[in-house]
């Protein structure tokens, strides 16, 4: 099970290398009939782009826990949770919060 996973990821990093190759060769040779040019151009970008997707991957990884502490630092734990927990409040057009009603099932007399 591990093999197949590990096999997965080196497809899919070796297909996502592939395609970011060939997008910055039609880049850098947009014109369709220089297909050897830009054929050269995307071969050549392959090895560069076989580094830049793992390390896209592991920076987008580092902007989201860095976004996760600004945002906690400056809304504060304890207003993170109460969101968690209550959900974002929903407003008027007044800018008053609406309550929510709370509905009270009717129940069986034996119980």
């Amino acid at each position: 099970m591990f093999q197949l996973l590990i096999t997965v990821s080196i497809l899919v990093w070796l297909m996502s290398s592939i395609i970011l190759a060939t997008v910055f060769g039609a880049m850098f040779a947009p014109d369709k009939d220089r297909i050897v040019g830009r054929s050269i151009i995307s071969f050549l970008l392959l090895l560069p782009c076989l580094a830049i997707v793992p390390l896209s991957f592991a920076a987008s990884i580092i902007l989201g826990a860095m976004l996760f502490i600004v945002g906690i630092s400056i809304f504060g734990i304890r207003i993170a949770l109460e969101l968690i927990v209550d959900g974002i409040p929903e407003m008027d057009e007044d800018g008053n919060y609406i309550e929510k009603e709370e509905v009270i099932k009717p129940t069986a007399p034996w119980a």
